[in-house]
């Protein structure tokens, strides 16, 4: 004996409810029916009586819906009418409903519902659904729709569309969600778009509740950072990024500007977050995803900075606090609910936990990524419309954005240390012994009380001694666990090798390795032990620190030009901290060639006298150079690696070391400054040249 199911009527009430989270959402479904009917214009309308929210309709010029239609198509849930299609309709659009489920959003909103639709050459069509009969219904069919045609036309006498009037309402709306339901429709189209003359969705009603909210053109005169690119198959093909300071800072002679000319070759191909330091370059064509365009504007919310803005600054915080975050548009309409507070999909606020400074929080931007529809089939949404599929196209899309979003922030970033190194009260190198002395300076003024005075101002200089030495230990602990990083890469890299040796039987390519091994960690053992400020030979560290990568240099295929074996110069340095700051130096080399992609690499360790007063380890390659300014590379958790990769506190560390052995590293932006032997110039190895200069005399 056969069987079939049957479908309980209250599966109607659970699709509305589950598949549609909640009330704005329900609307966007429908301004979607509205885009996909070729409307110009779609209108709510919110209506109030006696202060309370009573009927909400939505109305559009569309080409409206013929009776057949209603019942073949409207009626029916989970129709395929508008699956898959990626053709564009009449009206040049391809359809944004794909499960024909969205019109059940209408029961999300309210329990009485009536529709007037009218298509050209047709009568009107009303439509009368009572949701509340639903739940007396015992199957299907029992629950009856009025739907008619009206020979007189109630509300399309002279034009086409459709207009749903929803009553009955099934929540209570307070002033809160109303703003919020405001704010959501109204980001429904990209704030960087110039108006869309081919679809708008205008908001109304009869009560103030929408007064007084501030609007996307107000608040983007309180930005100081613009970005904008464009991405297609491997590429950035358009890039623009603009500082655009206010009137009101006057100690900023003028902005900024860097367009894809002034990017580094590499950095225009898109790039995965590196795994095990291996980059992976994305493509937007073989993932079907087509074109991005990408729009972002940054905010200083800095008090400092704040005060020098001419708005209201809780309207701000609040604004941005509600529209803060990188939504995603496609053919000009939002997918939600990317950068809602709740969905931080590219993981901004994560990466600013995870790593300190550098980073920008979702609280301080707003963005747009813009997709063609005909050419992103690569990314489907969600049923429950929020989001798209997490598949392998979504990840490739969501690294192309965050490798772009890096690029911009790295520009803002060398940016908002200028402007803070300008505006910052105390802008002292050494803020903290700063502030001590400036306190015992207050001290000796204000207290009166001669014992009292001598306590307070003893403390003083006790917590400045303490704390020059905490900062010596912390420093030298620093550069000590960013070498320590390096020799485990290596290390773990040689014992792969000497394993397959052994495996292999290759005994004297094993035995090569384990001394390479050793090697290693005698050098590494030379970096930590502690040594004390004496006359030492520069070549003496120059050949333990090449000594120490000698297996990078290898696995890199990078030349190592160097003066050291027949160079003699000695200077006043810390044998340990010596060998650390040029190893890190190499790291950095070693990384910027690579990430070039050079055919040819090359790194000069040149030792010279030509600085006055100081015996130099300088130190430079055939890479891409600086990409950001060097007063800004010392600072901590400053760097230009793309995706922000990397702690950022290499070369900080690397400065306060030499400061600390009485020495100073130098930047030298000019290669003539120096003298350099002819296998450096005829291999073009002096880019980013650092010179670590050590004192002649004792200090």
């Amino acid at each position: 004996m056969e069987h079939h199911f049957s479908i309980s009527p209250r599966i109607l009430l659970h699709l509305g409810e589950d598949l549609i989270k909640n009330e704005s959402i329900a609307l966007f479904e429908l301004i979607k029916n509205s885009y996909d009917a070729c409307a110009k214009k779609c209108e709510i309308d919110f209506h109030f009586e006696d202060l309370k929210l009573t009927r909400i309709t939505i109305k559009d010029d569309g080409f409206g819906m013929t009776k057949e239609i209603i019942e073949n198509v409207w009626l029916i849930v989970g129709t395929d009418n508008k699956k898959k299609i990626l053709e564009p309709n009449s009206c040049g659009r391809i359809p944004l409903g794909e499960k024909g489920i969205g019109r059940l959003g209408i029961h999300k909103l309210g329990n009485k519902i009536t529709l007037y639709s009218k298509s050209i050459g047709n009568s009107e069509v009303e439509v009368n659904i009572d949701w509340d009969t639903l739940y007396k219904a015992q199957k299907i069919d029992d629950f009856k729709i009025d739907l008619s045609e009206n020979e007189t036309a109630k509300e399309f006498t002279n034009s086409t569309g459709t207009k749903i009037v929803i009553e009955n309402l099934k929540t209570t709306w307070d002033r809160r969600q109303l703003r919020e339901v405001y704010r959501n429709i109204n980001s429904l189209n990209s704030p960087f778009t110039e108006t869309n003359d081919t679809f708008r969705v205008i908001t109304t009603s009869n009560n103030n509740v929408f007064e007084g909210l501030p609007n996307f053109e107000d608040i983007k005169k309180d930005a100081l950072y613009f970005g904008h690119c464009k991405m297609e198959g491997k590429e950035i093909t358009e890039f623009n990024y603009k500082f655009k300071p206010w009137k009101s800072l006057e100690k900023v002679e003028q902005g900024r500007k860097i367009t894809l000319n002034d990017l580094l070759e590499e950095d225009r191909i898109l790039k995965k977050y590196p795994q095990k330091n291996e980059f992976e370059e994305i493509d937007l064509n073989k993932s079907k995803i087509g074109s991005i365009e990408f729009d972002i504007i940054i905010f200083d919310m800095d008090a400092q900075i704040l005060n020098f803005a001419n708005s209201e600054k809780t309207s701000l915080r609040e604004y941005l606090k509600m529209n803060g975050g990188i939504r995603v548009y496609r053919d000009g309409i939002r997918v939600y609910n990317y950068g809602e507070r709740d969905n931080d999909w590219l993981g901004i606020d994560l990466k600013r936990v995870q790593r300190v400074g550098g980073n920008v929080s979702n609280n301080i931007i707003i963005g747009s990524v813009k997709l063609e529809r005909a050419n992103s089939f690569g990314l489907t949404e969600k049923t429950n419309r929020e989001g798209f599929i997490e598949n392998e196209s979504y990840d490739d899309f969501q690294e192309a954005i965050n490798y772009v979003l890096s690029l911009f922030v790295r520009e803002r970033n060398n940016d908002k240390s200028f402007l803070t190194a300008l505006y910052k009260k105390h802008r002292s190198v050494e803020p903290v012994l700063s502030d001590l002395n400036d306190l015992v300076s207050i001290v000796e003024k204000k207290v009166e009380d001669k014992d009292v005075k001598e306590e307070i101002v003893t403390y003083l200089h006790r917590i400045n001694d303490q704390y020059k030495e905490v900062k010596e230990v912390l420093i030298k602990s620093a550069n000590a666990g960013l070498n320590l990083s390096v020799v485990i890469h290596e290390i773990d890299k040689l014992i792969n090798q000497l394993t397959g040796c052994i495996e292999r039987n290759e005994k004297e390519k094993a035995i090569k390795i384990s001394q390479m091994l050793e090697k290693i960690i005698r050098g590494y053992s030379a970096m930590i032990k502690k040594s004390d400020i004496k006359l030492n030979s520069l070549s003496k560290i120059v050949s333990i620190a090449l000594d120490n990568y000698e297996f990078r240099f290898s696995d890199h295929s990078i030349n190592i030009i160097t003066n050291w074996k027949e160079n003699k110069l000695q200077a006043y340095l810390a044998e340990a901290e010596s060998i650390s700051v040029v190893t890190n130096l190499l790291d950095n080399a070693i990384y910027w060639l690579t990430y070039a992609r050079k055919s040819e690499r090359y790194i000069s360790v040149y030792i010279t006298d030509q600085i006055e007063g100081y015996i130099s380890i300088i130190v430079s390659d055939n890479g891409p150079g600086f990409n950001i300014p060097v007063d800004v590379a010392i600072k901590p958790f400053m760097t230009g690696k793309p995706h922000n990769i990397g702690s950022g506190l290499g070369l900080h560390v690397a400065n306060e070391m030499m400061n600390a052995m009485n020495g100073k590293l130098l930047f030298i932006s000019d290669e003539n400054e120096i003298e350099f032997p002819q296998a450096v110039k005829n291999n073009k190895a002096n880019k980013a040249i650092i010179a670590l200069c050590f004192p002649i005399q004792k200090k």
